[in-house]
């Protein structure tokens, strides 16, 4: 009897195997096609903004996912994290963030679906940072074409910025300056971005980094104002007297400026070098409105020592 029962299993039994074996491929293929959901637990990191610190580590979050058995094995190559980052703009010390779908990062090409994440809100703690608002110095040069001057000066906007960061760092700022900055080769009304250098703020952030520097190039125009009288200043060089006494300046600048300009507007003011004695020389410079340049011609009178009453 039990001969019977044994050779009942082993007869053909290659057949059979083969027949267990396709059973089981056709219900792993069954298998794989029915909709099956999984969770996963995935780790949150933080990029903050430069110096600035996370005070808490954020939870772990459970991710559910939903798709056919296939595609679920497909997650085994998930990378379990989800990255976040915290505008550098952020001054706040708490920052919360609703976590969406399309912060899960799985692999390309699976057809899934994120059906649930917990917690769906989540907070971050960060260090407490000041706000404080500085002037912007624009080291802007402009080169003129020749026969080209700058008209009115260069504008730049926006004239502050605003700095975040601990009290200590922002108590030595007083102001910024843009990036060394040398303008050519442009005509009439001209508009450039120019960058705020940031390399002496360290971990300091600004808004904006970039300003709009804005000016106008006209003709030059050249006047002659003659006879103009070379005043000494105070003091110690009245005892002399100066050689000429009258001197012509030549003004250049854009025309609106220098046809709008009069003798009153002008100052020769003569400059000693060295010991005052009979004979000496002093050099002239001319005082004049922003926007113009003027020279005395001559650049230089002599002194002489005055005699008696004269």
């Amino acid at each position: 009897m039990a001969g019977n029962v044994t050779r009942l299993f082993t007869r053909n039994w290659p057949i059979k195997l083969a027949a267990v074996f396709l059973a089981l491929m056709l219900y792993v293929a069954v298998a794989a096609q029915q909709p099956i959901s999984q969770s996963f637990d995935l780790k949150v990191t933080v990029l903050v903004p430069p110096g600035r610190a996370l005070l808490e580590q954020p939870p772990t979050v459970s991710v559910m996912f939903t798709g056919k058995g296939g595609e679920i094995l497909k997650l085994r190559s998930l990378r379990r994290v989800i990255r976040l980052a915290v505008p550098d703009t952020f001054s706040g010390s708490t920052y919360r963030v609703s976590l969406r779908p399309t912060d899960v990062e799985y692999p390309k090409g699976t057809d899934l679906q994120v059906s649930d994440i917990s917690p769906r809100e989540i907070t971050l703690t960060l260090d407490s940072v000041a706000r404080k608002e500085v002037r912007i110095v624009p080291l802007v040069t402009v080169v003129p074409d020749s026969g080209q001057v700058l008209r009115g000066g260069l504008t730049i906007s926006p004239t502050v910025a605003r700095i975040v960061g601990s009290d200590r760092a922002l108590a030595a700022i007083e102001s910024v300056t843009t990036v060394s900055t040398r303008i050519s080769s442009v005509t009439g009304k001209f508009t450039q971005q120019v960058p705020i250098d940031t390399s002496p703020l360290g971990p300091v952030r600004i808004a904006p980094k970039v300003v709009e520097v804005t000016g106008e190039l006209g003709p030059v125009h050249e006047r002659v104002f003659a006879g103009l009288p070379v005043e000494t200043g105070a003091g110690r060089i009245t005892s002399f007297t100066i050689v000429p006494a009258r001197v012509s300046v030549t003004v250049r600048g854009p025309d609106d400026l220098v046809q709008g300009l009069t003798r009153d507007n002008l100052k020769v003011i003569a400059h000693v070098d060295g010991p005052l004695v009979n004979g000496a020389w002093a050099h002239l410079t001319v005082v004049a409105p922003a926007g113009v340049s003027a020279r005395a011609v001559p650049d230089s009178v002599a002194l002489r020592k005055k005699t008696g009453r004269g």
